[in-house]
């Protein structure tokens, strides 16, 4: 009950959230759409701590359209070559996975509040999977930090319930009006599928815990008016015993700790 409860009340939100703003009337002033393209080329596919590809190159390009708060992303990712530890059958360059997310950001709470409501539709080799968000983030005027909490609930294949805490903050570097970005991230699960996610201590229960944190440095470094160049690099770890077999028994590699990093061409108009 407390798991269909959770459920209904994450979707009744999203869908109050994305009609109410997106019906609000037009201003005076239209402001214009602005669009980002954006290629990230990395040395392994890292999702929520588990490792998607294995002693390869992978090329994950992006576009996201927004207006007026609303935003639309599709996001792909293209495996050079394919090696995963538990499928042997899976092999060479494949493009495997392509994300469509639709969602809506609204500044104006109080406390200097952001709120960020949407869905994301997975289409992947095996079973697609489709998710709910809803967010809360805010930046401390002292200190520069940007905060963050952010439910995602699973309503098609593998059903759970995602927590994730996040925090980062920007800092100017003395060059060309360039920035170092750095950000840590924590992932709650809590599964109601034990054939995606069981129990290391019991295989007939879901896996309910914490789950992983991810450590993470960019640098941005603007060339021109438009591009942007970011060398990026992340550290994802298991944050106990149980997340250490799930996220080996789910990564291609076998590992449960992950060192990954590359580069991102960004374009925004």
């Amino acid at each position: 009950m407390r798991r269909t409860g959770l459920r209904g009340v994450l979707v009744g939100l999203v869908v109050l959230v994305l009609v109410g703003f997106m019906a609000r009337g037009i201003r005076a002033e239209e402001p214009r759409p602005s669009t980002d393209l954006s290629v990230d080329v990395l040395s392994q596919y890292v999702w929520r701590g588990f490792a998607l590809s294995d002693d390869s190159v992978v090329i994950q390009p992006s576009v996201t359209v927004s207006y007026r708060g609303a935003y639309v992303n599709f996001w792909g990712n293209y495996d050079t070559d394919r090696n995963n530890e538990h499928d042997k059958s899976l092999d060479g360059a494949d493009w495997n996975e392509t994300d469509f997310t639709l969602g809506y950001t609204y500044d104006g709470l109080p406390y200097g509040l952001t709120l960020d409501a949407g869905s994301i539709y997975y289409a992947l080799e095996g079973d697609d999977s489709f998710e709910l968000y809803l967010g809360l983030s805010a930046t401390c005027p002292k200190t520069g930090i940007n905060f963050g909490l952010t439910v995602y609930r699973e309503i098609s294949h593998y059903p759970g319930t995602w927590v994730e805490l996040s925090a980062g903050r920007d800092f100017e570097l003395p060059w060309h009006g360039a920035t170092l970005g750095l950000s840590a991230s924590a992932m709650y699960l809590d599964s109601d599928d034990e054939g995606a996610y069981p129990d290391p201590d019991d295989p007939d229960d879901a896996f309910s815990g914490w789950l992983y944190m991810q450590l993470g440095a960019e640098i941005n470094i603007p060339v021109g008016r438009y591009l942007t160049v970011t060398p990026e690099v992340y550290y994802s770890f298991s944050l106990s015993d149980d997340a250490d077999t799930l996220i080996e028994d789910g990564s291609w590699d076998n590992h449960h700790d992950h060192f990954f990093g590359g580069v991102r061409l960004s374009f925004s108009f």
